[in-house]
C-alpha cells in the first residue's frame, strides 16, 4: 500500500522519486517509486527509477532483473537498455573471476551500442540527440574498460560531434548538465584530462544539490582513470562532493543546574561558531537528534545554508519535547515542532519511551551515526563530526560524551565547539572527566541494554508428515548445533520452538557473520539425506534495539523481550526463503559499528506481519 503522503498524480509521484535520486537519496526514490507502482503497477517511467535506485543503493543484481524483464517485454528505448546495461558493468566490475567479468563487460557494451546505433538513426533533435550522447558516452566507457581504448576514443569523438549540434546554453536542465558530463567523459577518454576538468567544473555547478548526479559521474571518471593513460586527477577532483555531518551536543543548561554547561546566555555565541563551522563545511547533510540548544541550532543554520536535515529521535516527538525541549524558557518548542516539519527525514529509533533507560539514547546515537555513514558511503564523499559540549563536565551514557568516544573509536575526527561559560572563557582548556564507578550499586532484576536479535523460520515444516520430524531433529537442528559449537560468532542466548529459532546476539557484527552462515549452511544442506522436501528452506530475519534483560521467574532461564523483539519477530514471516533481512535500523548500527565482511542492499519498506505496520528492511549477503 502507499504510504499516506504518496503523491495523487503519476507525474508528482515520478518527481518525487526522480528528486531523491539526484540529491543522492536511492533508498527514498526506492519507497517513492514502490509508493507510485502500488497505484500504477505498470508505469514504465517508475519501474525504471525503481531499478536506478536499486542500482544505485547497491544491489545490482536485482536491477538487472527488473531491467532485462522490461527489456524482454519488448522496451528498447535508450533508458531502459542504457541502464540495463549500467548494472552489467557493475556486475562485472564485481564479477570473482575474469571470465564473468569479461562476459558483463561484453553484455554491457552490446547493449549501449545497440541503443547508441538506435539513437543515431532518429531523426535530428534534442532528445534524440540526448539519447544517443547519453548511452554512446557509454558504450565508449564500457570500450575502454573491455581494454579497447582505440574503439572507446572512436565512439567518444561521434559523442563530442553530436553534442556540438545543439549548444548547451539552449538546452533546459537537467539536460545541460549530462551534456557537460558526456563532454567531460569524451575528453577523459581522449586524453585531454584540461578539457575534461573544465567541463567536469561545468558540471558541478549547473548540478547545485543534485549530488546523487554528481555521485555518478564521479564514480565513472574515477573508474575511466584507472583504466586509462596519464594523470586524470585534476578531472576526478572537479566532481567532488561536499561532506556528510553528524553532530551532537549539550541542552540548554536545566534551571537547578549548579555548574553552568551550555547557559543560555551562551545561544547567540555558540549559533554564530556552529554557522562558521557549517558556512566553512557545506555539508550535503546533517544527521543528529532536536534538544533545544546545540541540536536545535544545528538543524536551524544548515536548513539556512540548503544542507538535508535528518533527525533521529529516541522516541517518539510529542515525549521527547516533554523531556529535551520544554524545560527550556522561550520559543524552543516552536523551533523544534519547526525542525521536525521541515527535516528531509524524521527517524524514530523506538515506539516508546523507557523511564530511567539510557539504551534508547544509546541506540538513537548509533543510528544516526549509521545514516551518516552509510549516506557517505552512497555519495563516496567525507564523514565529519561536529560536537558542541565541554568535555569537563560529567556525561552521562547516550549523551554527547559517549556519542564522541563512539565516533574517535571508530577514527572519525570530531571538530570541537565549546559553550562559553561566566567561569571559563571559550578557548580554555578543558579539565579531565573523573572516572565514575557504579561498583557499589547492586545489579538492577532488570535491566534495559541494546541486543541484536535474530528470529529464524524453517519454510515447509508444517507440511513435513510424522516420518519426517525425526529427520528434522536429528539431521537440520544437529547441523545447526554442529554450526553453533564452532562459530567464531558467539551468542547469548538461544531458544527453538517446533520450527523457529530465537537467538540473542551482545554484537551487531556477530549477529550479522552467524546469520550469513547460517544461511549457508541451509544453501548447502542435504535435504534427501534426511529425508526432507527439496522446498525445505530457512527465513532468517535480523533487528537490534534495546530489550529488557532479566531471569524468565518461570522457566528460570534468561529472558531478553521488548516491542524491540516483537519488531524483529515481525520481520521474519516476510522474508523470502534462504534470504537473510535486517530491518534499517539494523543495518545503521551495523554500519556505525564499522561491520565488515557484509553487504547491505535495500529492498524497500515492506508491510511486517500481523499489521504491524511498514518498515524499510535490507537484504544482508557476504561480501567477496
Amino acid at each position: 500500500m502507499p504510504s499516506d503522503d504518496s503523491p495523487d498524480t503519476l507525474e508528482a509521484a515520478v518527481a518525487l522519486a526522480e528528486r531523491h535520486l539526484q540529491q543522492g537519496e536511492p533508498i527514498l526514490a526506492y519507497n517513492a517509486a514502490q509508493d507510485g507502482l502500488a497505484q500504477w503497477p505498470q508505469q514504465l517511467r517508475l519501474r525504471q527509477l525503481q531499478a536506478l535506485a536499486l542500482a544505485r543503493s547497491g544491489d545490482v543484481e536485482r536491477a538487472n532483473r527488473l531491467l532485462a524483464q522490461l527489456a524482454d517485454e519488448g522496451c528498447g528505448d535508450a533508458e531502459t537498455l542504457g541502464m540495463l546495461a549500467r548494472t552489467h558493468k557493475d556486475l562485472a566490475l564485481a564479477a570473482p573471476d575474469a571470465a564473468l567479468r569479461a562476459h558483463h563487460l561484453e553484455a554491457g557494451f552490446q547493449l549501449y551500442a545497440r541503443a547508441f546505433d538506435n539513437a543515431c538513426r532518429i531523426s535530428a533533435g534534442s532528445d534524440a540527440n540526448g539519447d544517443a550522447s547519453y548511452v554512446g558516452i557509454n558504450a565508449a566507457t564500457m570500450a575502454v574498460l573491455k581494454g579497447d581504448l582505440a574503439h572507446g576514443r572512436e565512439i567518444a569523438r561521434q559523442v563530442q560531434a553530436i553534442c556540438t549540434v545543439q549548444p548547451v546554453d539552449s538546452m533546459p536542465e537537467p539536460l545541460r548538465y549530462w551534456r557537460q558530463a558526456s563532454l567531460g567523459e569524451a575528453a577523459l577518454i581522449l586524453g585531454d584530462a584540461a578539457a575534461a576538468a573544465l567541463h567536469y567544473g561545468r558540471a558541478r555547478a549547473l548540478a547545485g544539490t543534485r549530488f546523487g548526479d554528481i555521485s555518478s559521474t564521479r564514480r565513472q571518471a574515477r573508474l575511466l582513470a584507472a583504466h586509462l593513460p596519464g594523470d586524470c586527477a585534476a578531472a576526478t577532483e572537479a566532481l567532488r562532493i561536499p561532506p556528510v555531518l553528524v553532530f551532537t551536543g549539550h541542552m540548554l543548561d536545566r534551571p537547578e543546574r549548579l555548574t553552568p554547561r551550555f547557559p543560555a546566555a551562551s545561544q547567540a555565541a555558540v549559533r554564530e561558531a556552529i554557522r562558521a563551522r557549517l558556512a566553512a563545511l557545506r555539508p550535503v547533510a546533517v544527521y543528529g537528534s532536536a534538544a533545544c540548544g546545540a541540536d536545535l541550532l544545528c538543524l536551524e543554520i544548515a536548513r539556512e545554508l540548503g544542507a538535508e536535515t535528518h533527525i533521529v529521535l529516541p522516541f517518539p516527538a510529542a515525549a521527547f519535547r516533554r523531556t529535551s525541549v520544554d524545560f527550556a524558557a522561550g520559543d524552543w518548542g516552536d523551533r523544534f515542532e519547526r525542525a521536525m516539519d521541515s527535516a528531509d527525514s524524521a527517524t524514530i529509533a523506538s515506539d516508546h519511551q523507557a523511564s530511567g533507560s539510557v539504551a534508547t539514547f544509546e541506540y538513537a546515537n548509533l543510528i544516526l551515526t549509521g545514516m551518516g555513514t552509510l549516506r557517505a558511503q552512497l555519495l563516496e564523499t567525507d564523514l565529519r563530526a561536529l560536537a558542541v559540549w565541554d568535555p569537563a563536565a560529567p556525561g552521562l551514557p547516550g549523551g554527547a560524551a559517549s556519542l564522541v568516544a563512539l565516533w574517535q573509536a571508530q577514527g572519525l575526527a570530531v571538530d570541537h565547539l565549546q559553550p562559553p561559560t561566566p567561569e571559563r572563557g571559550p578557548s580554555s582548556a578543558p579539565a579531565p572527566v573523573p572516572a565514575s564507578s557504579n561498583s557499589e550499586l547492586a545489579p538492577p532484576v532488570v535491566r534495559h541494554e541494546m541486543r541484536a536479535l535474530l528470529f529464524a523460520d524453517a519454510v515447509g515444516y508444517s507440511q513435513l508428515s510424522e516420518d519426517q520430524i525425526p529427520g528434522f531433529i536429528s539431521g537440520f537442528l544437529e547441523a545447526v548445533a554442529t554450526l553453533n559449537r564452532r562459530t567464531a560468532h558467539r551468542f547469548e542466548h538461544v531458544e527453538t520452538s517446533g520450527d523457529g529459532l530465537y537467538m540473542v546476539f551482545h554484537d551487531v557484527g556477530d549477529a550479522c557473520c552467524y546469520a550469513l552462515e547460517l544461511s549457508t549452511l541451509v544453501r548447502d544442506f542435504d535435504r534427501n539425506a534426511c529425508g526432507l522436501p527439496p522446498g525445505f528452506d530457512l527465513r532468517i530475519a535480523l533487528h537490534c534495539g534495546p530489550v529488557h534483560c532479566a531471569r524468565d521467574p518461570i522457566t528460570g532461564g534468561p529472558l531478553y523481550t521488548g516491542p524491540h523483539t516483537s519488531r524483529a519477530a515481525r520481520i521474519e514471516p516476510i522474508t523470502p526463503p534462504g534470504q537473510v533481512y535486517a530491518s534499517s535500523a539494523f543495518a545503521a548500527v551495523a554500519a556505525a559499528s564499522s561491520t565488515a565482511g557484509v553487504a547491505m542492499h535495500y529492498v524497500g519498506r515492506i508491510p511486517l506481519a500481523k499489521g504491524y505496520g511498514t518498515l524499510g528492511l535490507y537484504c544482508l549477503r557476504a561480501t567477496r
